[in-house]
This record gives C-alpha cells, structure tokens and sequence, in this order.
C-alpha cells in the first residue's frame, strides 16, 4: 500500500497556510519526503516517483491531511494527466457544468491527478518546466 500525506501547519485566521512537505510510506517501513517548498513540484516529484519505482499492483491511499490541506485553502487546483495519441496531456474539470460529476467523469476517474497553481491551466509541456 502507498499512503500519501501532505505536512503543513494549518492556517489560523490571521496566517496562510505553511506548506512544508509531501510524503509517502511505501514497503513495509519506507518513507520519502519531498520537500522543496514547492507544493506543485513536490507533488510532481511524488506522482513521478510512484510511477517510476512502485509497483503497479500496489493500492494508493491518501490521509486526510490530502483533502484538508485543499479545504483549508491552499491555492492549488487538480489538473489530471491522461495519455491520448501516445502522448502526455492535462485536462481540467469545467465546474461551470453544473452536472461536471457526471459528465466530466472520465477526467478524473481515468487520469492521475497533478496539482497546478490556483487559476492556471498549463499544458503538459508548460508544466513539465515549472517542475525542474
């Protein structure tokens, strides 16, 4: 099992949010830690990892600190990598679709979600560069 977690501290009412790092547990007692600062890198480096050394057979988890850190207002929104034509391409959800659930499914059922800076849609190539 794979179990990703996000490590911040929690924003209060007068502070943002403080990123710190990403990390996985993986094997039996293995950890890795990304922790550039860079949340989307961090991230980037993450989802790399896990397709580059893990098995494919594994089952992925996430704690709850991956869905709180989004609530709590960090300003990252999903983009979801898809393989079309051979080649690697983003796609974004249109949450001006009020039925995006249903008719946008296959986005983020069959992608592998990324996260990119609030309020910008980059392509794969744009953000392969954002992450070196």
């Amino acid at each position: 099992m794979i179990y990703t977690t996000i490590n911040y501290n929690e924003a209060g009412s007068q502070q943002p949010l403080n990123y710190k790092s990403v990390e996985i547990h993986f094997g039996k007692e293995e950890k890795k830690f990304f922790d550039t600062g860079n949340f989307v890198k961090d991230w980037w480096d993450r989802t790399k990892f896990i397709i580059q050394e893990i098995d494919n057979d594994s089952m992925f988890v996430h704690s709850s600190s991956v869905d709180h850190f989004i609530m709590d207002g960090a300003p990252y929104d999903s983009a979801y990598l898809h393989i079309v034509d051979e080649k690697a391409v983003l796609k974004y959800i249109d949450r001006s679709d009020p039925d995006y659930l249903f008719t946008q499914a296959d986005i983020f059922e069959k992608g592998t979600e990324i996260f990119v800076a609030e309020g910008t849609q980059p392509t794969w190539e744009e953000l392969k560069e954002i992450c070196k």
